[in-house]
């Protein structure tokens, strides 16, 4: 998976808002009202849309509508959103986002080398017992083509860690 920032941003200001809806008005009313952790989301959010200062404008007479308007000058350039991110002028509340995104980013790349750790010890497992991927995929419940995949061409995206951790102890209790 590619995480880009604009889908992180999508995602995070959801998980925070605990909406379903890109809509910047909707988010904004749960941000004055109720979810004041996603002020700094919402608004980077709308930056890399191009809607800064719509975000700014929309918030007049809300708690927000001040950090809004200082924002949206900053934040006017979607290209140049995470770079301002990264910089010594960003507040560190505006930071905190770019570094979200980073560790989410980087937590999906670390699962991926686990896996493959994972598939190299399975395959050493297998070697050893008689066991085969039909055999494996039959008694723990598994799609065929992606066991197949993630074993023999070693695609690591066919599995999550759990079911790379299901079929190590798998092959590795096979008599």
């Amino acid at each position: 998976m590619n995480l880009t920032f604009k889908g992180f941003l999508r995602l995070h200001c959801r998980e925070l808002t605990g909406l379903k809806t890109d809509n910047l008005r909707k988010l904004r009313d749960s941000v004055a009202t109720s979810m004041p952790a996603a002020a700094e989301a919402l608004m980077v959010f709308a930056a890399v849309q191009g809607k800064a200062r719509y975000l700014a404008a929309i918030s007049a007479g809300t708690w927000m509508e001040r950090s809004y308007a200082q924002m949206a000058d900053c934040l006017d350039d979607p290209e140049e959103v995470s770079f301002f991110l990264q910089s010594a002028e960003a507040p560190p509340r505006y930071r905190a986002v770019w570094s979200a995104y980073i560790a989410k980013r980087y937590a999906i790349a670390g699962e991926r080398l686990v896996i493959a750790g994972m598939r190299e010890k399975t395959l050493q497992a297998m070697k050893g017992r008689d066991v085969t991927v039909y055999r494996l995929c039959k008694d723990l419940g598994l799609n065929k083509g992606n066991i197949y995949a993630f074993l023999g061409k070693g695609d690591d995206t066919k599995v999550s860690q759990g079911t790379a951790r299901r079929i190590l102890e798998y092959a590795c209790k096979a008599s």
